[in-house]
């Protein structure tokens, strides 16, 4: 019975070591395993603060399985930035299958000493599995040694000044005091050349504005083809008619006739009507007006031509008489000779 006992002690804690062993052997193939799996590879792990390193990030999965690459921000950590990234380059191996991704980081330090790059997840989903498996790559430890300095050296840049290419955003404040000096010049010029000639640097064509009368008129017809009258607005055609007239009399003779009555239109307008008839037929324009402004009267068509036919006489009576351009008559001393005969 005892001999038994120890016997199945001794089977049983065979078995335990054997056990072990395995589970030993098996988590060593699976950290080995995992070691090839993912992977984070510098160029080296000693630079100097500002320096670039280049580090490789490599995974491989099965075949039919599928990762999800880890989203890099601009740091890996606290003080390793990242400079640039590399597209995501994949290999598939012939023989097995496995798909191996690549990407480059280029990354720099600026504060010395130890600097650890953190490990790095992968999220894998095996073949038609919907769950998903870590696996992390291992931290990777960098030297950033500071810039050894010569206290008594001159002081001098970590590099050279770098020289921006010219522009022409650099060259136009140039250009336009150029052209501001040749502008100048060519004004003095002309100006110079001017003076010179007795002429002045700038001829300006003055416009002569129309005569009165003929303004006037040119308003008089433009009402008559509009044939207002005829469209039953009555009180418009007179209210435009007068004012013309008004415009006329203050522009031909200084009257202010658009601040008076009719009546004070016809007492200051004496002065200047010598026919009595053509005073008589201003009356009678205004009169009708102020029945159509007024009164509200419609007078008939007949009186509405009349009135425009008397206001065209009026003007045409009053504008002022065309200049007449005088002749030299030559003198007696030259056409005498010419005349004379000389008798023997």
């Amino acid at each position: 019975m005892f001999t038994k006992s120890i016997f199945g002690n001794r089977i049983t804690d065979r078995m335990m070591k054997t056990c072990l062993s395995t589970a030993i052997v098996f988590m060593i193939l699976i950290s080995f395993f995992d070691a090839k799996a993912q992977k984070i590879i510098a160029d080296t792990t000693a630079i100097t603060i500002g320096q670039q390193l280049n580090i490789a990030l490599e995974l491989e999965i099965a075949k039919g399985s599928r990762a999800e690459w880890p989203l890099l921000a601009d740091t890996l950590s606290k003080s390793v930035e990242i400079i640039s990234k590399s597209t995501i380059d994949s290999i598939i191996d012939a023989q097995t299958g496995n798909i191996t991704f690549r990407q480059q980081l280029v990354v720099t330090s600026f504060d010395t000493g130890f600097q650890v790059i953190p490990p790095i997840q992968f999220k894998i989903f095996e073949a038609g599995s919907n769950e998903s498996d870590l696996r992390v790559t291992e931290p990777l430890l960098i030297t950033v040694s500071s810039v050894a300095v010569d206290m008594k050296a001159e002081i001098k840049d970590l590099k050279p000044v770098m020289t921006a290419p010219y522009t022409l955003r650099d060259f136009l404040p140039w250009i336009l005091l150029g052209l501001g000096i040749a502008l100048l010049s060519l004004l003095g010029w002309f100006y110079y050349q001017s003076r010179k000639k007795k002429r002045p640097l700038i001829k300006l064509t003055l416009r002569q504005p129309k005569p009165a009368h003929v303004l006037a008129l040119e308003q008089l017809e433009a009402l008559k083809s509009e044939q207002v009258w005829q469209k039953g607005q009555i009180k418009e055609y007179y209210s435009r008619l007068t004012d013309i007239l008004r415009e006329y009399f203050e522009a031909r003779f200084g009257v202010n006739a658009a601040e008076m009555t009719s009546d004070e239109i016809i007492s200051a307008m004496k002065n200047h009507l010598s026919d009595a008839q053509r005073l008589k037929d201003l009356q009678k324009i205004l009169n009708l007006s102020d029945m159509a402004k007024f009164a509200k009267a419609r007078p008939i068509g007949a009186e509405n031509e009349i009135s425009h036919t008397l206001a065209v006489a009026i003007i045409n009576s009053t504008k002022p008489a065309p200049e007449l351009k005088s002749e030299k008559a030559e003198p007696e001393a030259e056409t005498a000779p010419a005349e004379t005969k000389t008798e023997n």
